[in-house]
């Protein structure tokens, strides 16, 4: 057993590691580094980006370097030693869409974003009126070679009828729960319209057109899309997102670092300089965060100049979008930091789609299936 002389000696021999070790620690964490670059050794300040990703197996790139540390989270990278300056970030792996974004890394901060990859190729789930077995799908069609999916990856076995005799097959309850959603698609109730006159007069410059959508956590009437604080509002042709919670919670996407517009377009891009100038002149009190972050108020979603047949926030997220434009179902992600990057999920002008709480789904000449936006395990 260790006497109190030495357990002494011992504790004070710690303590002064520890208080000499403490400065270099916090130089260490609020992002100096020493470089010996150029010959010779200088102290140089770094930031870190952290990096969410909705894919798990997905290869990260800063700059063309792939990102080989373990993960901070399961589904979230976080790396350090950055230097200050803007950066490029890749976020790609087989089978998925490349996801690409462009920000400025500061010194002692950390830049939050957050990447998503949807398929290659559309991955369906057909919802079939009628069963054979338990596992294997009945669709009806003229011919039995028809191609009933074109286009897609079906992950439940199905087969095509020509004879419509229903009597041996087993009915599918989902399939009515699904006609019913796109039958009711339009409906509204008293409540949300009473919310949308209180909320008018932050549009009243705006004119707001109708859409469909139904959802358990997000509602759509006249344009105006909702779930949690993250509001759609389409005026006209455009599609804003709108945060309507407090400062505090303000997504970090919709705050840039206040800055001269010359220098917010080289950081962030044209448009994100334009818009925070007409915001500085229209509003009297612009609001900034810390005194260093200006925050703006709404975020213009791309449409790639195609008109907006249908809209509503991504399943399980406030911060994507689902659109349906000319020529297919996009999403798209609401940080438009640089650009915004838009995913093609379906092809087709034809159809029609329904987001719920939890599901993507599509009508398409009387046959409905759910659109997945993962790679099947």
């Amino acid at each position: 057993m260790m006497s109190k002389t030495r357990r002494d000696i011992l504790f004070k021999a710690l303590l002064g590691i520890f208080l000499i070790a403490l400065p270099f620690f916090v130089f260490y964490t609020t992002g100096y580094r020493i470089s010996f670059e150029d010959d010779g050794a200088r102290v140089v300040t770094t930031g870190g980006i952290y990096v969410t990703t909705d894919e798990l197996d997905v290869d990260v790139y800063i700059d063309e370097d792939q990102v080989d540390r373990p993960r901070l989270f399961r589904s979230a990278y976080y790396i350090q030693n950055i230097a200050a300056g803007q950066h490029r970030i890749v976020v790609q792996g087989a089978g998925v869409q490349t996801w690409v974004k462009e920000l400025p890394v500061d010194s002692h901060i950390v830049t939050e974003v957050a990447a998503f990859n949807m398929p290659l190729e559309s991955i369906i789930r057909p919802i079939p009126q009628y069963f054979a077995t338990s596992s294997e799908a009945v669709f009806f069609a003229r011919s039995t070679s028809t191609d009933i999916f074109p286009g897609t990856t079906s992950t439940l076995p199905y087969v095509v009828r020509d004879n419509r005799a229903t009597t041996t097959l087993q009915k599918n309850s989902e399939y009515d729960f699904v006609v019913d959603l796109f039958s009711t698609s339009t409906a509204t109730t008293t409540s949300l319209i009473d919310r949308l006159g209180e909320e008018l007069p932050m549009f009243i410059n705006s004119s707001v057109t109708s859409t469909d959508s139904t959802s358990a956590a997000s509602t759509t009437i006249f344009g105006f899309v909702e779930r949690g604080n993250m509001r759609l509002v389409n005026r006209g042709d455009e599609l804003y997102a709108v945060w309507a919670g407090s400062v505090s919670e303000t997504p970090h996407y919709f705050c840039i670092s206040a800055a001269g517009s010359s220098t917010v377009a080289m950081r962030y891009g044209a448009h994100v300089a334009e818009q925070v100038t007409t915001e500085r002149l229209l509003i009297a009190d612009p609001l900034l965060i810390d005194g260093i972050r200006y925050c703006r108020n709404e975020i213009r979603i791309d449409r790639k100049w195609q008109d907006i047949e249908y809209f509503n926030l991504f399943p399980g997220s406030s911060d994507l979008v689902v659109l349906q434009l000319e020529d297919g179902l996009y999403v798209t992600e609401i940080d438009d930091r640089s650009w915004q990057n838009t995913q093609q999920v379906f092809v087709g002008n034809d159809f029609r789609t329904v987001v719920t709480d939890n599901a993507i789904y599509i009508e398409q000449e009387d046959r409905y299936f759910e659109l997945l936006t993962t790679l099947p395990e």
